[in-house]
């Protein structure tokens, strides 16, 4: 075997390969724009299937085809993350009850042009139902599970927005795979301290029991807001720098 010869033959086949996956990211933002125009999603599952599927029928050796698939989901995936730098996604504000994820996003929606929603709200005006009522009546599970379904609408709306969360909301494994999959997730982070200083508790009747339980939530639920999260974004400020601070963090927010 002539090593150098085959370095040679690996390298001319890297060079091609960058030119055609720049080629591909190029389409891909081409066919993102016609799906934005038009307001059709953006991500389609069922053709990233075709794709990996296409992918192992072109194979000569079938022994490849776990590589193949493995190759091709990185590829989409890089893909999808290029997409997002070029094309407005939906918005979701994470973080503790009281950080001001309300406040914050209808502000950034009216400095974007965008649509609010408040996943909170459109639950309580879907089921006739406060949360509270919800929790300890039909259990926690329940609450996912309709927060799980309001996103998957709000998503399939098409159009790009800004959507408030619950607290609790990233706890459910796939409402925060599909919000990481549709858009940005920006973490509105706040002192503990500021939250119990400003949270009235007759509207949060979750966090009523002591002030240990707040800590000991926020001490459970950082990680998961760390992981989950885009970008974070500290409130220490009033709600004009917030949102300036949300917005300089999107890279497409001047589209």
């Amino acid at each position: 075997m002539k090593l150098q010869e085959n370095r040679q033959k690996i390298d001319a086949i890297n060079k091609e390969m960058i030119r055609l996956f720049e080629e591909r990211l190029s389409i891909v933002v081409d066919i993102a724009k016609y799906k934005e125009e038009h307001q059709m999603k953006i991500h389609d599952v069922q053709r990233e299937q075709e794709i990996l599927a296409s992918a192992v029928q072109v194979l000569e050796n079938p022994e490849l085809a776990d590589y193949a698939k493995e190759f091709m989901n990185e590829v989409i995936r890089i893909s999808k993350e290029y997409e997002k730098n070029h094309v407005h996604q939906h918005i979701f504000l994470i973080g503790m009850p009281g950080a001001g994820k309300t406040t914050i996003g209808k502000a950034l929606a009216q400095a974007l042009g965008l649509e609010f929603f408040d996943v909170d709200t459109e639950i309580q005006e879907r089921t006739g139902k406060s949360i509270q009522n919800i929790i300890i009546h039909d259990g926690e599970e329940e609450f996912h599970q309709l927060e799980l379904n309001v996103i998957q609408d709000l998503v399939s709306k098409k159009n790009a927005s800004v959507i408030a969360t619950g607290g609790g909301t990233v706890l459910c494994d796939a409402t925060a795979e599909l919000m990481r999959e549709s858009g940005y997730v920006v973490l509105i982070q706040r002192d503990v301290k500021q939250i119990l200083d400003d949270l009235d508790m007759e509207i949060r009747p979750l966090l009523k029991e002591s002030i240990e339980y707040i800590f000991r939530l926020y001490e459970e639920r950082q990680p998961i807001y760390e992981r989950v999260s885009h970008i974070k974004i500290e409130n220490i400020s009033n709600v004009a720098d917030v949102v300036q601070a949300v917005i300089s963090a999107l890279p497409n927010a001047s589209l």
